[in-house]
C-alpha cells in the first residue's frame, strides 16, 4: 500500500441546525519516492462530496519536514498509543483536522496524492461514533474540564486518548487546586482490567518509575482501566497513592467510588484524566456523552468546548 493511514477515524457529530463533522486524521505515510507534489482529501457523505481541502507542494513539503519532527519526539514504546505502529512512518503528512458542517455526515474520507507520474489513492472510513454504553461523569459537584477534543493538544494527536480531558477543580481565584482527594467514581459499570497504586504525587523521576515499573505507571501513574460491554475500557489516570479501591477482575457498578484524584505519574497539577478506548490499552480512542454532565445553566454539557465548566449530579 503507497500511502499508509489509520483505516478508520472516529468522529463526532453533532446537529445544530446542520450536522457539524469533527474527525482527526493523525498522519499519512507516503512510500513512493518522490513526495507528494499535489494533495486532495475529500470527504464524502454517502456518495456526495462536500467537503475539500488541498495541498500543494511548498505546503506539503513544510508538512512532511513537520512530520519528522514530530515523530523524533515519540518515544519508541509509545508508538502503538500515538499512532497505532510499531514504527514511526517517514515522509508523513500529519495533524489534519476537518471540522465543518454540512448537511449530512461524512462517513469517507478520499486521499489523492500526485508523486511523479502517479496518482496515489486511499480511502479511509469515517466513523461516527456513538457508545452504546452509558456513562456517568467521573466527579461529583463543579469541575473545571480542559484539554477536550476541539483543543487539538496531545490528547487528539495521541490515537488511544484522542479524545481524552483533564478535570480539575478551584477556588474563585483560579489559582489553588481543590481537587486533590476528591472521589474518582466509576464511570460506566465493568470490570477491573488493570489497578496501578505505587507512587507519590512528589515521584518527579519518570525515567526511573518507567525502568522500575513501566511505561503505563510512568505516563498515567496511579490507575484504573475498567472493561465495559462492546469493547469499551475507560481509563482513570494521576490518582492519589493508597487511594484505589478497586481490583483486577472485580464487576464494579457505575457510580462505585473506585479511587481519589492525584498528581502521580506524568502530572504537574493535581487532576484527573479519563478517557475511553476500543480494544485495549492501545486501542483508538472514541467519544462518549455523560447523562449527568451539565452546563452552569443545566443544560446537557457535551465537552465541546476547549474548557467546560461542568456539574455532576449522582
Amino acid at each position: 500500500m503507497p500511502v499508509i493511514s489509520d483505516d478508520i477515524l472516529y468522529s463526532v457529530v453533532r446537529t445544530e441546525h446542520m450536522v457539524h463533522n469533527d474527525f482527526f486524521l493523525r498522519f499519512l505515510a507516503f512510500l513512493e519516492e518522490p513526495p507528494p507534489t499535489e494533495l486532495a482529501m475529500t470527504c464524502l457523505a454517502g456518495d456526495r462530496a462536500c467537503y475539500e481541502v488541498r495541498y500543494e507542494a511548498d505546503e506539503i513539503a513544510r508538512r512532511i519536514a513537520y512530520g519528522r519532527t514530530e515523530t523524533a519526539r515519540y518515544r519508541p514504546g509509545s508508538l502503538r498509543r500515538i499512532l497505532g505502529r510499531d514504527q514511526a512512518p517517514e515522509n508523513a503528512f500529519m495533524h489534519e483536522h476537518f471540522s465543518f458542517f454540512s448537511s449530512e455526515a461524512v462517513n469517507r474520507l478520499i486521499v489523492r496524492a500526485r508523486c511523479g507520474e502517479h496518482t496515489l489513492e486511499k480511502e479511509i472510513a469515517v466513523c461516527p461514533y456513538a457508545s452504546p454504553n452509558r456513562y456517568l461523569f467521573p466527579l461529583r459537584g463543579t469541575v473545571l474540564v480542559t484539554d477536550t477534543y476541539p483543543s487539538l493538544n496531545s490528547h487528539r494527536w495521541c490515537r488511544n486518548s484522542e479524545f481524552a480531558f483533564d478535570a480539575g477543580c478551584f477556588d474563585e481565584t483560579l489559582e489553588r487546586s481543590l481537587i486533590r482527594g476528591m472521589p474518582v467514581y466509576a464511570a460506566c459499570g465493568g470490570v477491573v482490567e488493570e489497578v496501578f497504586d505505587g507512587l507519590g504525587d512528589e515521584q518527579t523521576d519518570l525515567e526511573q518509575v518507567e525502568k522500575q515499573y513501566g511505561e503505563h505507571a510512568r505516563i498515567d501513574g496511579n490507575h484504573v482501566l475498567l472493561r465495559h460491554p462492546h469493547g469499551e475500557l475507560s481509563l482513570y489516570a494521576h490518582l492519589l497513592k493508597g487511594s484505589v479501591t478497586v481490583r483486577p477482575g472485580e464487576q464494579v457498578a457505575a457510580g462505585r467510588q473506585i479511587g481519589r484524584a492525584g498528581s502521580s505519574g506524568s502530572s504537574c497539577v493535581p487532576h484527573l484524566h479519563f478517557h475511553v478506548m476500543l480494544d485495549g490499552i492501545e486501542g483508538p480512542g472514541v467519544p462518549v456523552r455523560f447523562e449527568n454532565a451539565r452546563t452552569i445553566l443545566g443544560e446537557l454539557c457535551l465537552l465541546d468546548d476547549a474548557v467546560n465548566l461542568v456539574r455532576a449530579e449522582i
